[in-house]
């Protein structure tokens, strides 16, 4: 029996081969291709099961008779240029993103690489998975190497002046990102130092995910022993990115979404932008402040991608290290952003730390402190009981993502992981003592969670 959980809110994923193995992506192929008929693009990422994933893909999705375009070994933003850039019906990247190595997954794209969320189609296809009714035929399968349309692609929606005085380290955790990142910055005319940019699904040297401190003190320690401008890390398939100062200080995701806020909103005033419930006042404050027009959207690539497409706005982030660009599609794509950033910084002959002392200042708490086990069965009801409390209590309470309960002076979010079987709380004050308050306002609540 397969898990009814490996269909999720944002993709397909599982553990290899216990929950995925090679017959379930048969079937996935024959219930993608019976949904998304036509051309497929295929990609995959570099963990030790994505080869025979995608093969089995690739022969579910041609026995409805779709046809395949398999790019090999791709980013999951190189795989979602592939789908625009070809002009394909739909494109699946063969990806478990930052997840530990005995997972795997799909990430599924519509027509013009619009991703696929559970509401839009994870759904329908899990039905159709589950029904056995699958289209028949005899598609074909092209292989297609566009890697330097890709990267071209990139440099084109770049405006920088060459050679560059500046030199970067970049880690990619033996992702797939390492397959084109010395190539892009060299190209770019910086000197690069590249960490872990060889492919090796075992992840040998750390995780795949930048967002904890432990897998990238490497990237600080080299940054710091070269004496570089700038260090960038990248997590399994490419779409996240940390940012390293020059003295190996991680700089928070709000003051790198706040630089591109204020740089592409002043090559494109009155844009829309978008952003989470999770993030800083000082967000929506910069969006305003900087001529734009700030657009509120729930946590989740596809969502954001999604409403990106839809407002057709020129940006969007989250707080989990993923910035959205109207240039590419609505896509996550962390080498883009990178070199964004260098254009940006060169440009403006400003730090990083000037950036980060232009961000409007409050008292906050989002980390990876304050996930909370739970069981899985009891996730979404523990948050429908808050929210009905809350409104009986005469609380202001918005309920897009989870439930966010604004106070005079703040603000607090619970909000349940749509890939985990987590509870997150933030929280956020304009001063020390309505953070304090707010502490013991979220303590309360995390007295009251069901363990897992």
């Amino acid at each position: 029996m397969i898990p009814k959980n490996i269909f999720r809110a944002y993709d397909i994923r599982g553990i290899y081969p216990t929950e995925l193995n090679e017959d379930v992506a048969f079937k996935i192929g024959q219930a993608f291709g019976t949904f998304t008929h036509g051309r497929i693009v295929i990609g995959c990422d570099t963990r030790l099961s994505s080869p025979a994933l995608k093969e089995n893909l690739i022969k579910g999705i041609i026995s409805t008779g779709s046809d395949v375009i398999d790019i090999g070994m791709s980013s999951t933003p190189m795989t979602i240029f592939a789908t625009r850039y070809l002009k394909c019906d739909g494109g699946v990247n063969v990806t478990a993103s930052h997840n530990p190595k005995e997972y795997n997954g799909f990430k599924l794209y519509d027509k013009d690489a619009v991703p696929i969320s559970y509401e839009s189609g994870i759904e329908d296809i899990k039905k159709i998975f589950e029904s056995g009714e699958f289209k028949t035929g005899n598609g074909t399968i092209i292989v297609q190497n566009i890697k330097e349309d890709y990267i071209k692609f990139l440099f084109s929606n770049l405006k920088v002046q060459k050679p560059l005085d500046m030199s970067v380290v970049v880690d990619a955790g033996n992702g797939v990102a390492g397959l084109f990142l010395s190539e892009a910055f060299e190209r770019l005319g910086v000197k690069v130092h590249a960490l872990y940019c060889e492919p090796d699904g075992n992840f040998p040297n750390h995780a795949p995910d930048p967002s904890k401190p432990e897998n990238i003190e490497d990237l600080q320690k080299k940054v710091k022993e070269i004496n570089a401008d700038i260090g960038f890390a990248y997590d399994g398939d490419g779409d996240r990115l940390v940012v390293v100062d020059k003295n190996g200080k991680v700089i928070h995701v709000g003051v790198i979404f706040s630089l591109l806020i204020k740089n592409i909103l002043a090559e494109n005033p009155k844009s829309k932008v978008i952003y989470t419930p999770l993030d800083s006042k000082a967000i929506e404050d910069m969006i305003k402040n900087n001529d734009g027009i700030p657009i509120l959207c729930r946590v989740g690539h596809t969502y954001i991608t999604q409403k990106l497409l839809e407002e057709d706005a020129a940006l969007a982030g989250e707080i989990s290290g993923h910035y959205y660009f109207k240039e590419t599609f609505g896509a996550d794509d962390s080498l883009f952003t990178s070199l964004k950033l260098i254009e940006y910084l060169t440009k403006s002959n400003k730090t990083l730390a000037d950036y980060e002392n232009e961000l409007p200042k409050y008292f906050s708490e989002v980390s990876e402190a304050n996930r909370f086990p739970i069981k899985e069965s009891e996730k979404f009801p523990f948050i429908e009981t808050l929210k009905t409390e809350f409104m009986i209590n005469g609380y202001k309470v918005d309920t897009l993502d989870g439930v966010k309960v604004f106070f005079d002076d703040g603000w607090v979010l619970i909000r349940p992981s749509n890939t985990e079987a987590v509870i997150s709380l933030s929280y956020e004050s304009v001063s020390k003592e309505g953070f304090d308050r707010l502490k013991n306002f979220v303590n309360d609540i995390i007295s009251r969670i069901p363990g897992d």
